[in-house]
């Protein structure tokens, strides 16, 4: 690389890696977080049900969680942070399942635990350094694209064998790609994470869900750390969403009985994700 294109990163890395003046991030108060009534209490418990549900039987619920919280009040960057919690709980409990059945032996879980917290950091330091209106705009677009990756996914994304794996090199780079888009939002990160373990790594679909969960994992955990420290999650509407999540997931377990659950679901997520896109871009006017 040469020193010019040295010099012309210099700058982004040292505002990424430098510790946020206070002026970076929007000052938050106590009074920001949206469960000061019943009804929206109510609303955020139901909207946990629903990410609890959608995520046991499809995946992908953060992109309806997340607009609903910005659509009930929260500002930009306490909706991406505090969008989290409830996606971590079902991430590490879904992580210590396949330990206990040995999925994971064989994978290279250590490569993935180095390149998802190092993105996932540094993803979630670069969204707070936008203005609540630039974050705003940036979740609208990602949440259409992902929107439209969903719906435009390949079949063999989904078929059981394995695909030819990409260079070693090439894989490190989707890996750090894929795990700064998760600690930058997270919303669709399920179905980014699928296609770079599936198409840059070569897995098989078993192989590669369960890595899924490692790479989630690794970037969700420093990425929450991150706003939590900058004062981001609200937690009374991070408690209702979780709350309202774990019985979501037991819900979803009872419909997953029925083979056809899972698939109207991921055929009408995308749909619904752009409704919500549409809605947020008009109450932004």
């Amino acid at each position: 690389m040469s020193c010019a294109a040295l010099l012309t990163l210099t700058p982004l890395a040292g505002s990424l890696l430098a510790p946020l003046s206070a002026a970076s991030v929007a000052p938050l108060s106590v009074a920001s977080d949206v469960l000061h009534s019943p009804i929206t209490s109510l609303l955020l418990f139901v909207v946990g049900v629903c990410f609890g549900a959608i995520n046991t039987l499809a995946g992908g619920a953060s992109v309806l969680s997340l607009p609903a919280l910005l659509l009930l009040g929260l500002p930009p960057h306490a909706a991406n942070a505090t969008n989290r919690v409830p996606g971590i709980t079902q991430t590490l409990s879904a992580l210590w399942s396949f330990k206990r059945k040995g999925t994971l032996r064989g994978l290279p879980v250590l490569m993935i635990l180095i390149i998802a917290p190092l993105g996932g950091t540094l993803g979630a330091r670069l969204s707070l350094l936008l203005t609540q209106a630039q974050m705003n705009v940036c979740i609208q677009v990602c949440l259409a694209a992902i929107a439209a990756f969903t719906l435009l996914a390949p079949k063999r994304l989904f078929n059981d064998e394995p695909l030819p794996a990409l260079s070693l090199p090439w894989q490190i780079f989707w890996g750090c790609v894929a795990s700064l888009y998760g600690g930058f939002l997270q919303a669709g990160i399920g179905l980014v994470s699928l296609y770079y373990i599936r198409f840059a790594c070569g897995y098989d679909l078993v192989r590669a869900t369960a890595l899924k969960v490692v790479f989630i994992a690794g970037l969700t955990l420093p990425s929450l750390a991150t706003f939590i420290y900058y004062g981001q999650v609200k937690w009374l509407s991070a408690l209702a969403l979780s709350v309202g999540a774990l019985l979501g997931a037991q819900l979803g377990v009872h419909l997953s009985l029925k083979p056809s659950g899972a698939l109207i679901i991921r055929r009408a997520l995308p749909f619904a994700a752009l409704l919500m896109v549409i809605k947020l871009g008009v109450s932004s006017f």
